[in-house]
């Protein structure tokens, strides 16, 4: 009696072992059209069994689809299908051989990145005429005793407590890719990073690789650009910037110069994306241009502000000085209960927690404070002042954004500005799915290399984000590499010794990705190669 063909299947079959694809085939399209592992080779070229390119487009698949440290990378590697793809045995990609590669690469990270983008930006026709550029913290587990870049600083991370470097990143309006990124010590003040970071720029858009996009790009940032120095370099480099003034006595007086009438006149178009086309709840933003004077080195030029006022950030000014007054009130009320007891019976020491209680607080100039009597014979009085109250709240919502890109209107200065947002979320990002600390090396050679490979990581996801939009697809990249991760392939042992690779059946959102992008199915990495051993 003849068997079933599943049964003579099933007896022919002596072994099954899944491999990941997972998001393969979103990523390695991207790798390949971006040539890094040719540009690598052709900076810095290798003798060694397995080149360095190879290496760089290994570590970025590693960070992009499961970020793994150094020493887990071959493990990982071995449960996917790339040892054919990339021809790599995964015994051959150990933790100190990868660190020795990071070491070589270290020379080249600066014209290696450039090369990348610059091809990024013809092949994928990137838009340069807005750049975002802001600064962001990183900070490492470890004491890192022997590094200059991790060090202790101002940590937006709220970790004070743990050495870390800093990250200077562009990215573009169009799709948030980055364009250009500078690693910095932990402790790198944001108040010198104005001129380097136009010096930097400047240089980079004088390629000759780009010489087709001669332009003058709007520069948008937070506040510490628009200082009058960095100010006045952009008009001497013929850049434009745009961002929010500092706080200060010329920023206030610009803002209180502006009537609640004069701005509820000039409602703007602009509304948030989480904001609803139909929702009538919305209270427009408001903006009235003034002229603004910057002065340094004896120099000074006239630029344009937009005054702005928004509704939600009325509200959150409010509730912050709430906030802030029944944390000042509270602890005055505190002191005055002490009064004339133990350590509070000394004039002195009294005054000094005076002194304590109202550092850092925002709401401290609101408050009236007395302090009568001598030692032993205290007596305390404080009232909010109503007066200094009533004119901070006729601030409460307003912000300036300063310019001299005089072409733009009022409606497109905010939505550039709102943009901003954008650059820290691809911050974000980094910190996140890319997962760029802990980084578990030590070296500060090998620190610039991982940034450097989470850095082309987060260029890879932000190029297939924004093919995706172009290609009419409204879909991150979390939802990509979510709707991918489940993608398989299957090493099939035959009873005669053979194998073979069959890629699983791609669910629906996964091939009607593939197809709409017109990239290469999964099958395409599924066909074995010959593995380097």
């Amino acid at each position: 009696m003849d068997l079933p063909q599943a049964e003579q299947w099933g007896r022919a079959i002596t072994g099954l072992r899944p491999r990941q694809i997972g998001a393969l085939p979103l990523v390695y399209p991207i790798l390949t059209a971006l040539h890094v592992r040719q540009t690598t080779n052709d900076l810095a070229p290798s003798q060694a069994d397995i080149d360095l390119g190879r290496i760089v487009e290994l570590l970025t698949l590693n960070r992009l689809m499961a970020p793994q440290p150094l020493y887990h990378v071959a493990d990982w590697l071995g449960e996917t299908v790339l040892p054919q793809e990339l021809g790599i045995a995964p015994e051959k990609v150990y933790d100190n051989r990868l660190g020795r590669a990071l070491d070589q690469l270290h020379p080249h990270l600066g014209e290696l990145w450039v090369r990348l983008v610059s091809r990024a930006i013809q092949v994928y026709d990137l838009d340069l005429s807005v750049l975002h550029w802001d600064v962001t913290s990183l900070y490492f587990e470890g004491a890192y005793t022997d590094s200059e870049l991790a060090t202790y600083g101002y940590s937006r991370d709220h970790r004070p407590d743990t050495k870390q470097v800093n990250l200077e990143v562009d990215v573009s309006h169009d799709g948030y890719v980055p364009v250009l990124y500078q690693v910095l010590p932990g402790n790198t003040a944001d108040i010198t990073r104005p001129l380097p970071h136009l010096h930097n720029l400047l240089r980079f858009l004088a390629r000759p690789e780009l010489a087709d996009r001669r332009f003058r790009p709007i520069l948008v940032s937070d506040r510490k650009m628009v200082t009058p120095e960095a100010v006045l370099a952009c008009h001497d480099r013929h850049l434009f910037y745009l961002g929010p003034l500092a706080n200060g006595t010329a920023t206030e007086a610009v803002l209180r110069s502006v009537s609640v009438e004069e701005l509820a006149a000039r409602p703007l178009a602009y509304r948030p994306q989480r904001v609803k086309p139909d929702d009538a709840r919305f209270v427009p933003y408001q903006g009235v241009w003034r002229p603004f004077t910057f002065e340094h080195g004896g120099q000074q030029v006239t630029d344009r502000v937009l005054v702005l006022w928004s509704a939600g950030k009325q509200r959150l000014d409010e509730e912050k000085r709430k906030t802030h007054l029944k944390r000042l009130l509270n602890k005055l009320a505190d002191v005055q209960k002490k009064l004339n007891t133990r350590r509070y019976k000394k004039r002195t020491y009294v005054e000094q927690r005076l002194v304590a209680v109202q550092q850092g607080n925002a709401a401290q100039g609101l408050v009236d404070i007395h302090l009568t009597g001598e030692d032993a014979a205290l007596g305390l009085s404080f009232r909010i002042n109503r007066e200094r109250l009533a004119a901070a709240q006729g601030l409460d919502g307003r912000y300036a954004l300063a310019t001299n890109a005089a072409h733009l209107s009022a409606n497109q200065t905010l939505t550039l500005f709102k943009g901003q947002d954008g650059a820290e979320k691809r911050f974000r990002v980094v910190k996140g799915p890319l997962q760029v600390r802990p980084l578990f090396v030590r070296s500060d050679r090998r620190i610039e290399g991982l940034v450097f490979i989470s850095l082309l990581a987060l260029l890879v996801r932000a190029i297939l984000e924004r093919a995706c939009r172009q290609a009419g697809l409204a879909v991150t990249a979390e939802q990509l590499f979510r709707g991918f991760a489940t993608l398989q392939a299957v090493d099939l042992t035959w009873a005669d010794g053979s194998w073979q690779r069959k890629a699983s059946e791609m669910t629906a959102f996964q091939a009607e990705v593939l197809h709409t992008l017109g990239w290469p199915i999964a099958d395409t990495y599924a066909s074995p190669r010959p593995l380097l051993r």
